[in-house]
């Protein structure tokens, strides 16, 4: 950084070890991969540059600064704030590294699984530990180490059997014994696969929601989604499109997600709400999107010139999953939720599989129901809100360790396009 000839530059430098392996899983591949990147990014007048390498070496990131200097004077001039200065580290409270799992290797994560499993039960285990360093030329500097383990379980046999998943900075916290008594508990009696109900309720198992609320962040709350305006919020901030007992935060230091201190342009991580009482507020602004939006940043950068809510927290409500049951009565209970993708982002229309599907009697779950196609807007689903889960599950970002996604269960009062696979 000191031999940059660049009027401003940065680097960020992101390593992950990860693992993956199971117990009574037919045809899984196990792995442990090492990766690394490193983003260079420069200011030069008017203009900025970036460049990503996967060198290491002094000879490679040398050059990772002219190709970034070249982007930059190729690149049009504009007014652009100055990267992020130095300042003194804020204290951190949550523990966001995990001893036991930067010492975890796929034998131990077995044993652990063998342990806690029945015959007739399987599970898979991943973790990632990984390190992240921010420096620039305005005497900023800050490094995290971070680690994270989701395990998701199967207790029984299709199409009756229990799933659940969750994610932990740590494998104390990630309550591996409780996990696998929710898939029990989750687990259908024997039978054949009926057919769904029409027009009834639709419980949402946290997993599921988990996948529509990343849709939302990415198709929605993304400063790319902005940039290229397929965002609804383009249309809809400040406006109530969704039930008022709907709240989504990105929270970086609450215990019960994955917390981490700063962003990756190294600013401190604060609580951004995203959504209140139903009124969507602000999208993912990293410094650079947000001068060229005309608003102010939201300390949310993922790397670059980008930002995406990565400690997304959907607040829970107040019901136990037996007052959900009850609320949903008559109707399904979704797992959760295969080959999501969203074909119309500025309606958030979303397809989707739902697998593991139960139908709702005398509050409790009941028969199993074949796979599921499910088309509809998420802009409808989410206004349409019955009750709001007091238990939240959490699944890693893409990334593996630097957040997640944490969110409860959903009874929506009934969903559109819900036909048989």
């Amino acid at each position: 950084m000191d031999r940059s000839p660049a009027d401003e530059t940065e680097i960020l430098w992101l390593e992950t070890r990860r693992g993956r392996t199971g117990y009574r899983v037919p045809d899984l591949d196990s792995y442990q991969r090492r990766s690394r990147q490193v983003t260079l990014r420069v200011r030069e007048g008017r203009r900025a540059g970036l460049h990503r390498t996967g060198g290491a070496r002094t000879g490679e990131l040398d050059g990772a600064v002219r190709h970034a200097l070249a982007a930059a004077r190729a690149a049009p001039p504009e007014s652009l704030p100055p990267l992020p200065g130095g300042c003194e580290p804020e204290s951190f409270a949550s523990a966001v590294c995990d001893p036991d799992l930067e010492r975890l290797h796929a034998k131990a994560a077995r044993r652990l699984l063998q342990e806690a499993l029945r015959d007739d039960e399987a599970a898979i285990i991943e973790w990632t530990v990984g390190q992240v360093a921010i420096a620039n030329s305005r005497e900023l500097a800050c490094a995290e180490r971070a680690s994270t383990v989701m395990v998701e379980v199967r207790s029984g046999v299709d199409p009756g059997a229990g799933f659940a998943r969750h994610a932990a900075r740590s494998l104390d916290a990630l309550q591996l014994v409780r996990l696998v008594e929710t898939a029990r508990e989750r687990r259908a009696p024997e039978g054949a696969p009926a057919t769904p109900p029409s027009g009834e309720p639709v419980l949402l198992a946290p997993e599921a929601t988990i996948e529509l609320v990343e849709l939302l962040n990415l198709h929605a709350f993304s400063s790319r989604a902005i940039l290229e305006g397929e965002s609804f919020l383009l249309q809809h901030t400040g406006v109530q499109v969704f039930d008022r007992r709907l709240d989504l935060a990105d929270d970086a230091c609450r215990e019960s997600g994955l917390p981490f201190p700063f962003d990756l342009e190294g600013v401190p991580k604060t609580p951004v709400e995203l959504v209140s009482a139903g009124v969507p507020r602000t999208a993912a602004l990293d410094t650079a999107t947000a001068a060229r939006v005309g608003l102010s940043p939201t300390c949310q950068c993922t790397g670059g010139e980008e930002a995406y809510p990565l400690n997304t927290i959907l607040r829970p409500g107040e019901h136990s999953d037996q007052d959900l049951f009850h609320i949903a009565d008559g109707g399904v209970w979704v797992s959760r939720l295969d080959e999501v993708e969203c074909f119309d982002p500025a309606r958030m229309r979303v397809r989707a599989r739902a697998r593991g599907v139960r139908r709702l009697r005398g509050g409790r779950l009941a028969e199993p129901v074949i796979d599921l196609v499910w088309e509809d807007s998420l802009l409808r689903v989410f206004s349409n809100l019955l009750a709001v889960g007091a238990t939240c599950f959490c699944r890693p970002s893409r990334d593996g360790f630097l957040g997640g996604t944490s969110a409860p269960a959903l009874a929506v009062a009934d969903v559109d396009g819900l036909t048989a696979a």
